[in-house]
């Protein structure tokens, strides 16, 4: 069995542990180094990657965890609801049968 790889400790550089310890180590680390914890801040890729708030776009753009997924823009479709006028009321959503190539409902015939 490979000893797994250290990883340095961001808060302090003396701190060295096995990725596997990192996430807790770092909770412990931050209650103790609270004027350094002002300057770090985390990875949105990985909240175990912490950097100095200003090289923190660098480190994004080059993160190891970054995928093509993170990159593409939400496009979702838009919701459009009915327009009423306005003296009309809402009709029994009871009565209405959605369409089922919008809902994939199948409807029975009887």
């Amino acid at each position: 069995m490979e000893p797994e790889a250290l990883e340095i400790c961001p808060y302090d550089p003396n701190h060295r542990m096995p990725a596997s310890r990192l996430q807790y180590h770092l909770a412990a680390c931050r209650k103790k180094n609270p004027k350094r914890v002002k300057k770090m801040a985390n990875c949105k890729y990985n909240a175990c990657h912490v950097v100095p708030i200003k090289r923190l776009k660098e480190h994004e753009a080059t993160c190891v965890n970054r995928t093509a997924i993170d990159d593409e823009p939400f496009n979702l479709p838009k919701v459009i609801s009915p327009s009423l006028e306005p003296n009309e009321k809402p009709s029994n959503a009871a009565n209405q049968i959605p369409d089922p190539d919008i809902w994939n409902v199948v409807t029975q015939e009887t």
